[in-house]
């Protein structure tokens, strides 16, 4: 039997939220799943992100309802270069994933695969600029963890909320 007293939770939340990855549109969402994507390391504040229907893609954390989903700012713009990291950079994906990983790593650096998935590199690049190239080239086609040796920074992408929570809770560093 239907009550037509039901809750209906589209005018709380309405999916009104669309993601473009690689000039492709996803969509729409809700305010709780793009919480949920952020949670899950699939949403940055750099991701590119519409407001409704013909909205204006512009990054995630220019929007305030998205803003404080980003626990980390993004870095200031500049023109100089960072400094050269050490980086470690573990990837689970399909073989295509695989060789886009593999084109961002040259794209950055030198680098080597000392196990099946698992690189090392050593880039003028940031954790954070690292991290935003590669959840462009694998969207929803795998995860991956990036260490960057020299400041102890931790990154990630699809690890899942639990994952997530419990990283936050075990990684420090020393800032």
């Amino acid at each position: 039997m239907v009550s037509n007293d039901a809750l209906d939770l589209s005018q709380i939340d309405p999916p009104i939220w669309r993601i473009m990855v690689a000039d492709v549109v996803y969509g729409p969402y809700t305010l709780g799943q793009m919480r949920g994507f952020a949670d899950e390391g699939r949403l940055s504040a750099g991701s590119s992100v519409a407001r409704g229907d013909g909205g204006a893609f512009r990054e995630a954390s220019a929007y305030l309802d998205l803003a404080e989903m980003f626990p980390h700012p993004s870095p200031p713009s500049s023109d100089e270069k960072p400094a050269p990291s050490n980086f470690v950079v573990t990837v689970q994906t399909d073989s295509d994933g695989r060789r886009a990983v593999i084109s961002v790593l040259n794209q950055n650096g030198r680098f080597s695969e000392l196990m099946a998935g698992t690189f090392i590199l050593n880039a003028e690049v940031t954790a954070y600029d690292l991290r935003t190239q590669l959840s462009t080239v694998l969207a929803e086609r795998g995860k991956f963890v990036i260490v960057n040796a020299n400041t102890g920074q931790l990154a990630w992408m699809g690890l899942g909320a639990d994952t997530d929570q419990h990283a936050r809770a075990i990684w420090k560093r020393d800032d």
